[in-house]
């Protein structure tokens, strides 16, 4: 009898979520978020050996940056001291997600770390939703769940997570496509302009508004408008750094600074064998080419091109350095994967068992400050 309830109330809940997609969102997301705390606890124990907090676990790398964008605002020269961050300044880190999780952090007194940890954890529920309901525009409901789940366990949820751009990134991609699907290009352009705010290929939702109003036959005008807005945000931030810094590429030039130099004719054969060997990179940058190009080829041109527009970027500097990363936290990446594993059960399976093996871990990995993926 006790079973007999047990599996009535299973069935009930099972129908129930078929029924209602926001739900199952919803307990996807806080199962994921409930692995990702105790990869915290693991990677605190494995690694820190229990000393290390939460906040400064979770704020490595370009967190470091935002937070001094935060806390003192942007340098007016190349730094100094200290060392490690000497030849180098925070012009390359755009302006919206700082200042928002600034503004906020300034409200709730929570601290920049924290109150990034807990917008970014918005900010991935909003693309959840939103991704859910522009997959609903092209695919079934098993598809477009099935894209929500390898989105929301994504290895790379880490950058999610910690104090990074990509979160917010993400969202205004996603919301910026679902509305510029859904004919509403001003608004969309408008997302276009904030994501051109956030990072420096934000700018490439240009690629995408221009193909729509091509293939849709838009009126110029609108056209020159929708262009306007989605530069907009770069556009400011480059002459607020005329202002700050006298460089109007500032965010550009500081990026030797990083090691992106450009491509080295002298040794060339070198510097590409380099990139090559750069093996988690250079895996990542080859299935998200190929994935665009199955895109193409199922002429889903918008999501095609934007993601190699992203992309490419990165590699063209003459580095692979932080090439999966970009790779990994673009919807695009995401809607190629169910684009290809629409009518495939063996491919769905495949991409879920990965994605979660690499969930579970990744964290650990990133902690442990190992070379992966970087």
């Amino acid at each position: 009898m006790f079973f007999n309830f047990i599996f009535l109330g299973f069935t009930m809940v099972d129908k129930y979520l078929k029924s209602n997609w926001l739900l199952f969102i919803i307990l996807i997301f806080a199962i994921s978020r409930v692995i990702m705390s105790y990869q915290f606890g693991l990677a605190n124990s494995l690694i820190l050996h229990g000393k290390g907090t939460f906040a400064a676990t979770m704020c490595n790398w370009d967190c470091k940056w935002y937070f001094t964008i935060i806390n003192d605002r942007y340098d007016h020269t190349i730094r100094t001291s200290p060392k490690v961050w000497k030849g180098l300044a925070n012009w390359a880190f755009f302006p919206l997600y700082p200042n928002i999780v600034g503004f906020v952090s300034d409200i709730t007194t929570l601290g920049p770390v924290f109150t990034g940890i807990l917008l970014n954890q918005l900010f991935i529920f909003i693309t959840a939703v939103y991704f859910y309901r522009l997959l609903r525009l092209n695919f079934n409901d098993l598809n477009s769940r099935f894209g929500v789940v390898i989105l929301v366990f994504s290895p790379f949820s880490v950058y999610f997570a910690s104090l990074y751009t990509e979160a917010l990134y993400i969202m205004l991609s996603v919301v910026g496509f679902y509305y510029l699907r859904t004919s509403r290009e001003l608004t969309a352009s408008i997302l276009g302009g904030l994501l051109a705010a956030t990072r420096p290929v934000g700018i490439m939702f240009m690629v995408p508004v221009f193909i729509n109003f091509i293939r849709h036959r838009k009126p110029l005008t609108k056209l020159i408008l929708a262009l306007a807005l989605s530069s907009a945000g770069l556009v400011c931030y480059m002459l607020f750094l005329h202002y700050r810094a006298g460089d109007f590429l500032a965010f550009k030039h500081i990026q030797k600074g990083w090691g992106r130099t450009g491509w080295d004719t002298a040794h060339l054969g070198k510097q590409i064998w380099a990139m090559i060997t750069d093996f988690h990179n250079s895996v990542l940058f080859l299935i998200s080419v190929l994935l665009s190009l199955y895109m193409l080829v199922k002429k889903y041109y918008e999501e095609a091109l934007f993601n190699l527009a992203c992309i490419l970027p990165g590699v063209l500097t003459g580095t692979m350095m932080s090439e999966g990363r970009f790779c990994g936290t673009l919807f695009t990446f995401y809607f190629g994967l169910v684009v290809l594993a629409e009518k495939s059960w063996t491919i769905k399976i495949s991409v879920l068992m990965i994605s979660l093996v690499l969930y579970m871990s990744y964290y650990v990995y990133w902690v442990g400050h190992a070379n992966f993926l970087i």
